[in-house]
């Protein structure tokens, strides 16, 4: 499992991604973003078949945040 997590200090929003392989070997990218002072926000997953697909989406999701104002605040990368 691989999680990412973003933060938007000037706008107390957050952003979180996870990737997690199922038993079928599909992974799935279960991604949540909202407010840090309210309980608004939204969630979405979405299923990719390969790992090249996971690299390519992360790579698009780290430039949309860092454009939107988000920083990288942390990343867990798991072997398995």
């Amino acid at each position: 499992m691989n999680t990412y997590r973003w933060l938007n200090k000037e706008k107390s929003r957050y952003y979180t991604l996870e990737v997690k392989k199922d038993e079928s070997n599909s992974i799935n990218l279960y991604y949540r973003w909202g407010s840090c002072i309210s309980n608004r926000g939204g969630k979405k997953n979405i299923v990719v078949s390969t790992e090249e697909e996971v690299q390519i989406f992360i790579h698009q999701m780290m430039k949309r945040r860092k454009n939107r104002g988000y920083d990288l605040i942390g990343s867990l990368i798991s072997k398995g």
